[in-house]
């Protein structure tokens, strides 16, 4: 699926990713980079796989916001 962003810059993806609470960067890394399913993650940090999906979800949209107002200044999302 084609995207019409520009390329990011990895000062970007570091403020987006600052805009994350610590529980929510961390389950985001350890999807992302470890690859470790919800059920890993869960035993990993000792909450439940609902949790963790809750998380990871929450994550995911928190961090494309993020990257989404640097792309654009609030002033122009009317």
């Amino acid at each position: 699926m084609p995207s019409d962003r520009p390329p990011v810059v990895l000062e970007q993806l570091e403020n987006a990713v600052s805009t994350l609470r610590p529980i929510e960067r961390e389950v985001l890394v350890l999807s992302a980079r470890e690859r470790l399913s919800n059920r890993e993650i869960a035993a990993r940090l000792g909450i439940t796989p609902q949790t963790a999906e809750h998380l990871l979800a929450k994550a995911l949209r928190k961090f494309d916001r993020a990257l989404e107002r640097q792309e654009r200044p609030w002033w122009r999302f009317w």
